[in-house]
């Protein structure tokens, strides 16, 4: 989004990106004397407004002048030439890099007032033109101004072009370009909230309703997407960096409420479809913020609080056919109306925020915050999975920071140092009952796993900026982080029995195909220390042309279990098997000193922006650059922790026949208990033989090269960009399979060798999948502003996705490479998203948020040879359009009409009403991406056994119904 500063006597002055930083910012430019030449000597500072702070600077013999590390907020810029003084009033965003040129000219001057030598002109926010990054910036007006669902900051990403940002009830985050959710990364005031054990991208927000961080404490955000700079670590696509909201001179409190609930929902398709009643629902947030001083122009404070309660019904409901519904109650003696129905699920989530702010003097800032997230949320039912199998996800998520910020003649050093506690505790309802999956009717019984995983982080950076060389800003840094990891991965606690109806394996249900059952105990304790370094500079080679050139190293000592010891036996079955051109067995057996730690990782960046006329009215800009991810560290975690707890996987049959290549055992009714699966174990070790999983020694973390080129344009009132993407990512870890027949190259399994060796089959860690994403980015912006009463912004995105493999496991060919390119799941040709207000008379504001899409691609998994055959194929379908006459798939159109009233002064009450999906699209997901399709021979075509007589397969909606939201809030 690009802005322009509105100088007294009509004068535009556009911005321009020198370099950025995590949560500062800088401005730049040049001062021009009184009598137009150059003002060399000129004295510049910029004077926060609400905390009197000045940061200075001196004009270099060309008039040049740098301002580095300011925090985003309005700022009084200043220029004094002899005795007269030139002001400004601007506002500069998070992580931007602005150019405001000061001078006296002739029609400026007029204007002082009589006998006084200083004048000052009010400007507006400082955006960006001149900058290689492709980034976009989220104002504090447009999060408290657009419509959204339920006050998750995440959900504006999606105003970044090639940003997909998922609002489903139950799991919420973004992504970018071809890469997983895994891939992104978000920083809060510089502390990263990475995920780094499981898949998600962000902290506490897998599988949650939660919100990643309270909005209320929320000051703006950037997106970045490519061509960031080297000071950003852990991310192969998109990176947000926000900061939080401080304390200044004056008292600034606000108190919200907003609620929605079932009556004031239209009813879903989905339930209309499928003929349940409309469900319970309810959803009430609310919270309080204070801040102010504690001692005038030195100690600030900021508090927040918010609260999240939903009520959510969720329908559960077989799609079972009437013959497998029929099979299911005459074997189980179980009616499936014992599990049908809709049953509430409750969530409930508490945000805490706390900061302290101290400037001794103009050239140190101290900033002292906390953070607690918290939450509980049944879930995990729904559809063909009863209440009983739920569990209750808790979340906990504790930030603590402390930062200091330096500003010397000519530098800056910001250093941090900060702690992430993150605790993830997932707890079944019912721990005590075994599981009883009879696939595609009904899974009850009590959750089969229990889980708690911790992640806490300790983090040291600092990061020193020089301007003291002409027309060069030099940034160099450190980070290192220490990770402490307890995986207790308690699988399959209770047994789960598994039932399948394959005619061609001669299975019904009246037996179970198999069971699992753990057979130890998962608690695993990791540590891993991360090192990063590097160097960014930010070159004005003349006054139109800038290059970026920055590199950046990281380094983990312990990225892959590095001190794994692969047991005898499990080294045996492993050199038992073929060698082939993508597993060679000494490549997965380690003696604890095998593993190196990947020093390669190496990531040169570069970029550049020209202005065209001088004006910044035309600058082409682009980049190349390589960016570094790591793996979770549930990627591989199975080779541990299944050798620890390893699961027993029990196959029966009703004559004792192989199936597959597996060994079985006649069914009997005595195995249907833990003791009595532990019974069979002990008498005949062979029937519960675990799978091996084994870990690629010299595995890389994952890697992506992107390439951007394109240009900005003003347009009168109007910033226009257009830009070009490619990214190639390598090196994404999946698990194959090292069992194929035929030397390693046919269909699985051979698993005669593994048996022999004590493991029911071995599955191998492969550095294999890649992805690539084509792209052209279309951004239209007018800014809002108080003067104007109006603003527009619009993304439009036209890319491509693809990717070869599966996801973490890549069964279903050889290698994934075998796969052959295809579009990647969730991949949207076409993406438009519009957003604007518009001030109305009487205190009335129109806002909306609105998003169209072509549809995102889903998986079609052919399982003609049977769910447990490892015959699969993937390919990829589309939703059907069905929204603005079939031109779009998925449609979301949010409305806002708002009233805010001053009273007493400063004091102000907004009442706002939100029209959340208005014109009620169905926007479908859920499509059957399980083992029941299969292929008919004779077309190619897809026989989906579940597919219902109005012809969607879709079980639910990527958002909800047409739903009217009540707001009310309070700020002085």
């Amino acid at each position: 989004m690009v802005a322009a500063t509105m100088l007294a006597g009509g004068a535009i002055v556009p911005v321009a990106g020198v370099h950025a930083q995590v949560t500062t910012g800088n401005i730049r430019g040049q001062v021009t004397a009184p009598d137009g030449t150059s003002a060399a000597g000129a004295q510049v500072s910029a004077r926060s407004t609400g905390t009197n702070q000045t940061y200075r600077a001196i004009a270099d013999a060309n008039g040049s002048y740098v301002l580095t590390g300011l925090r985003p907020g309005q700022y009084e810029v200043s220029a004094t030439v002899g005795t007269e003084t030139t002001r400004q009033i601007v506002t500069l965003g998070i992580g931007q890099s602005a150019s405001l040129d000061l001078g006296f000219a002739a029609d400026i001057a007029a204007a002082a007032p009589e006998g006084g030598a200083e004048i000052v002109v009010t400007g507006g926010r400082l955006n960006e033109t001149r900058t290689s990054e492709v980034a976009t910036n989220v104002s504090r007006e447009q999060i408290e101004r657009l419509p959204q669902t339920d006050r998750n900051f995440l959900s504006f990403a999606a105003l970044a072009p090639g940003v997909r940002y998922n609002d489903s009830e139950t799991d919420k985050g973004f992504r970018s370009g071809a890469a997983t959710a895994s891939q992104v990364n978000v920083f809060i005031d510089g502390v990263s909230l990475k995920n780094k054990l499981r898949e998600g991208g962000v902290a506490g927000q897998q599988n949650s309703r939660g919100n990643p961080f309270g909005q209320l404490a929320v000051q703006e955000f950037r997106v970045l997407t490519q061509n960031y700079k080297a000071e950003y670590e852990q991310a192969e696509s998109a990176i947000i960096t926000s900061v939080t909201k401080s304390g200044t001179n004056e008292f600034h409190g606000e108190a919200f409420g907003q609620y929605t609930d079932k009556g004031l929902s239209q009813k879903s398709f989905i339930d209309i479809r499928d003929g349940n009643a409309k469900p319970a629902f309810e959803r009430k947030q609310y919270g309080v913020s204070l801040g102010g001083p504690i001692i005038k122009d030195r100690l600030f404070f900021f508090a927040a609080y918010e609260g999240n309660d939903q009520n959510r019904a969720f329908n559960v409901k077989s799609n079972g056919t009437a013959e497998q519904i029929a099979e299911f109650e005459r074997f189980s003696g179980r009616k499936i109306t014992d599990f049908q129905g809709a049953f509430v699920s409750p969530f409930r989530g508490d945000f805490y925020f706390g900061k302290l702010t101290l400037t001794p003097d103009d050239r140190q800032v101290f900033d002292l915050s906390f953070s607690r997230r918290q939450e509980t949320d049944i879930q995990g039912f729904g559809g063909n999975t009863a209440f009983e199998y739920a569990e209750n996800k808790r979340n906990k998520v504790d930030t603590y920071l402390f930062k200091w910020t330096y500003n010397g003649d000519k530098f800056i050093n910001e250093f941090n140092a900060n702690y992430l506690n993150y605790e993830f505790n997932p707890t079944s309802l019912n721990p005590n009952l075994p599981s009883f999956d009879y696939s595609g009717v009904v899974l009850f019984g009590g959750k089969d796993s229990t889980r708690r995983e911790l992640q806490q982080g300790y983090t040291i950076r600092d990061d020193f900026t020089y301007s003291g060389f002409d027309n060069h800003v030099i940034k160099v840094g450190a980070r290192v982080e220490v990770t402490d990891i307890q995986f207790a991965n308690n699988a399959y606690v209770q047994p789960r029995y598994t039932f399948l109806r394959e005619p061609i394996n001669n299975l019904n249900f009246s037996f179970p195909a198999e069971a699992r059952l753990g057979l130890g105990n998962g608690n695993i304790l990791a540590s891993n220390t991360q090192v990063g370094l590097y160097a960014q500079d930010d070159w004005d080679v003349t006054e139109r042309l800038q290059l970026n050139l920055g590199v950046r190293w990281d380094y983990e000592t312990n990225g892959f279990n590095n001190d794994y010891v692969t047991p005898t036996n499990a080294a045996a079955a492993l050199r038992s098997l073929p060698r082939t051109s993508y597993f060679d067995p000494e490549n997965y057996i380690t003696n604890g000193n095998s593993r190196k730690p990947f020093a390669g990782a190496i990531a040169p960046r570069f970029g550049f922006s020209w202005d065209i006329k001088g004006d910044r009215s035309t600058v082409i800009f682009g980049g190349a650059g390589r960016y570094y991810d790591r793996n979770n560290f549930n990627n591989t975690v199975d080779e541990l922790s299944r050798t620890i707890n390893p699961v027993g996987v029990f196959r029966f049959s009703a004559d004792g026949a192989p199936r597959n290549g597996q060994p079985t055992t006649v069914w009997n009714p005595s195995y249907l208990t833990r003791d009595g699966l532990l019974a069979l174990r002990n008498a005949n070790p062979q029937v519960s033989l675990p799978e091996l999983f084994a870990v690629k020694n010299n595995a890389k973390p994952p890697v992506n090269d992107q390439f951007s080129f394109g240009v900005r344009q003003r347009f009168g009132i109007f910033e226009a960009s257009l830009s070009g993407s490619y990214q190639r990512g390598r090196n994404g870890y999946t698990n194959i399979f090292a069992t194929r027949r035929n030397g390693g190259l046919g269909g699985c399994c051979d698993t005669a060798s593994a048996i022999a060796n004590g493991y029911s089959n071995v599955i191998i860690g492969l550095d294999g999948l890649d992805t690539r994403y084509k792209a052209l980015f279309f951004t239209l912006d007018k800014n809002y502003t108080r003067a104007s009463g109006w603003g527009l912004n619009i993304a439009y995105t036209l890319g491509k996705a693809e990717q070869n493999g599966g996801d973490l496991f890549s069964l279903d060919a050889v290698t994934p490479k075998d796969y052959g390119w295809r579009p990647t799941k969730g991949d949207e040709r076409h993406r438009v998203v519009v957003s604007g207000m518009v001030d109305l008379p009487y205190g009335f504001q129109f806002s909306t948020l609105s998003t169209f899409g072509s549809g995102a691609a889903y998986q079609v998994v052919d399982s003609t040879n049977g769910a447990s055959s490892g015959f699969s194929r993937f390919t990829a379908a589309y939703p059907e359009k069905n929204c603005i006459k079939g031109l779009f798939a998925f449609c979301e159109v949010n409305l806002t009409l708002a009233n805010r009233l001053k009273i007493a002064g400063k004091h102000q009450v907004e009442l706002a009403v939100d029209v959340l999906n208005a014109f009620n699209n169905k926007n479908f997901t859920g499509f059957d991406e399980g083992f029941n399709n299969q292929i008919n021979p004779a077309t190619g075509q897809v026989i989906d056994p579940l597919l219902p007589a109005n012809g969607t397969t879709a079980s639910g909606l990527l958002t909800l119904p047409r739903r009217i939201q009540f707001r009310v809030g309070y700020r002085f």
